[in-house]
């Protein structure tokens, strides 16, 4: 979502004149669009920004800004604690920065109902050159489950959907511009009420050739959507349906509206109808009352649904957050140990979902001179002759990792 985001603030700047700069040292306004939905990513973020105050000194005329969700939720603390930062802008008025540098304006803009509302008009025109295949598309933005541990509709708001007419519009012209590959994005991609109808009108552009879509909520992952990437060939059998925990009693303290046996039962069936298809997910360890009997159902639950990918983090409290009041009780050690344990066993897992692939051949879009990705998400590198970025490249594997494959090209 934030390099959505990011793409198409560059879209306005060009349109308004500006060219993207090589460098930062060089660049006349440089803007951070920050994520809060991790302690470390903020930290990660005030760094950068506090070492751009040597630039500023050097160039008092250079338009600094820090937007997004940390800068929506921290927006005071900016102000006091790097006070060479000229903007600070929330998520959805992100797109206003170009304006505002044009009118020379500087201060504090979070965003308000109003720019919340106007996110389902913000993308209208495209500007940019063809510069890579794939186009995000957001469909829908902020979040209104509010999982215990999840910042996010406290900085980009409760769900505010996009209509099928807009996505398709959008898409419509990406397709024109040349771009194969088609991502759709939302923090619950499929809660839209249009999700299934958005499926099949993306799925049917001239010039798309992939269609795929994060993030999905394991409660609105239903066998209909499942049948539709099945018999829709454009589809990806790609699906990221992050669970959180193997555990029904720290799943009900998540908030996460939805059983051990639901997401059992979807994924399953996903293994059943499309069984080439990719399933990865997200864990948290370590969350407050995690017991140790708690995290052996998370391991039982990469055993049984053998995830092809699994993205793995350590629980960390995250401010406005209802779990923030819990008793963070899992000491960091354990954490650790318990993240550990866990990666060797996903690994594992990985590892025997891509060795399947040995002595295959995969269609590949090329992102880099020899590698890239499958219409599962999978990447692979390969040895012979390079490719452009987007162009279709087909590999036969000879090697499994973990986290990737590798092969000779074939065509």
């Amino acid at each position: 979502m934030n390099k959505a985001d990011s793409r198409r603030l560059l879209e306005i700047f060009i349109s308004a004149g500006y060219i993207p700069a090589d460098d930062k040292n060089t660049a006349d306004v440089i803007v951070y669009n920050t994520c809060s939905v991790r302690g470390h990513a903020e930290d990660k973020a005030m760094s950068h920004l506090g070492r751009l105050k040597f630039l500023k000194e050097r160039s008092p005329g250079t338009v600094i800004c820090a937007a997004g969700c940390m800068a929506q939720r921290m927006k005071e603390e900016i102000r006091e604690r790097l006070p060479h930062i000229d903007l600070v802008v929330g998520p959805s008025s992100i797109f206003r920065v170009p304006e505002m540098v044009r009118e020379n304006l500087s201060g504090v803009y979070p965003d308000t109902p109003d720019t919340v509302k106007e996110f389902s008009e913000y993308i209208d025109d495209i500007n940019l050159e063809k510069e890579e295949y794939t186009g995000y598309v957001p469909i829908m933005k902020g979040c209104g489950n509010f999982c215990s541990y999840c910042i996010v509709p406290y900085v980009r708001g409760r769900e505010h959907y996009r209509s099928k007419e807009e996505v398709l519009k959008e898409c419509r012209a990406l397709a024109s511009r040349g771009q194969r590959e088609i991502m759709l994005l939302g923090q619950a991609v499929n809660a839209h009420p249009q999700f299934k109808d958005i499926l099949k009108g993306v799925s049917s552009l001239k010039g798309v050739e992939r269609v795929r879509f994060v993030t999905s909520y394991p409660g609105k992952m239903d066998r209909e959507i499942v049948d539709i990437v099945s018999g829709t060939p454009v589809l990806c059998d790609y699906f990221h349906i992050p669970v959180q925990s193997g555990s029904e009693s720290v799943l009900k303290r998540m908030n996460r509206k939805y059983t051990v046996e639901d997401f059992l039962d979807i994924a399953f069936y996903i293994r059943e109808k499309v069984p080439d298809a990719a399933i990865t997910t997200d864990f948290i360890v370590g969350f407050p009352g995690e017991t140790r009997d708690d995290f052996k159902r998370t391991l039982e639950m990469v055993e049984k649904v053998r995830f092809d990918q699994s993205f793995t983090f350590k629980y960390s409290p995250r401010p406005l957050t209802s779990a923030s009041k819990m008793d963070d009780d899992v000491n960091e050690d354990e954490k650790k140990r318990r993240l550990a344990e866990l990666n060797r066993v996903c690994s594992r897992a990985g590892l025997e979902r891509n060795r399947r692939l040995i002595g295959r051949k995969v269609r590949v879009f090329a992102s880099e001179a020899r590698s890239g990705r499958t219409g599962s998400y999978k990447i692979v590198h390969w040895e012979g002759k390079g490719a452009q970025p987007g162009e279709p490249v087909t590999v036969k594997v000879n090697q499994a990792l973990p986290h990737s494959l590798k092969g000779l090209r074939e065509d």
